[in-house]
């Protein structure tokens, strides 16, 4: 297991520029994502544009039935409600990952200079958990541009707070 906490995980690159223009603060999952509160996310935009191209951390993973997840977090999701529901298809229940502080990197690493510093990198079907040197290589090309970061509207996350 790894002693960082950072991840890696892979989006269409449309999901992360929602993301990282803050009109997707929720991240939905089939499976469960083991991380915690506070864990640094790095946002892998998938073929065409292969690259890293962000960062968010997490604010909370919430565990629902799928009406209960599209019902309190359709708002945050990006998403259709066709395609979420093709998405869980077959699912009894969902994950919620709600970010907060997304912001872009500069400059963005993309695959060839990520397997040129990170001998035998694969960008991830689900996610990667981080060594700590390849945290270390990632923040050595790019910085987070303080700048851009975006405030969290996380008002799709707290529609009820009972089921915490």
């Amino acid at each position: 297991m790894s002693d960082c906490l950072d991840i890696l995980i892979s989006l269409a690159p449309a999901y992360t520029k929602a993301i990282l223009d803050g009109t997707k603060t929720v991240e939905l999952r089939r499976r469960r994502v083991r991380a915690g509160v506070g864990t640094r996310v790095w946002l892998y935009s998938k073929v065409p544009t292969a690259r890293v191209e962000g960062t968010a951390r997490i604010h909370r993973i919430h565990e629902r039935d799928i009406k209960g997840l599209w019902s309190e977090f359709s708002d945050g999701v990006g998403i259709s409600k066709a395609d979420f529901d093709e998405y869980f298809r077959g699912c009894n229940k969902g994950y919620a990952i709600v970010l907060t502080r997304a912001c872009a990197v500069l400059p963005a690493p993309d695959l060839k200079t990520m397997r040129q510093d990170l001998a035998g990198f694969h960008p991830p079907q689900f996610f990667k958990r981080l060594q700590a040197e390849e945290v270390e290589i990632l923040l050595k090309r790019c910085r987070p541009e303080s700048a851009k970061r975006y405030p969290s509207p996380i008002r799709s996350a707290r529609k009820n707070p009972a089921h915490e």
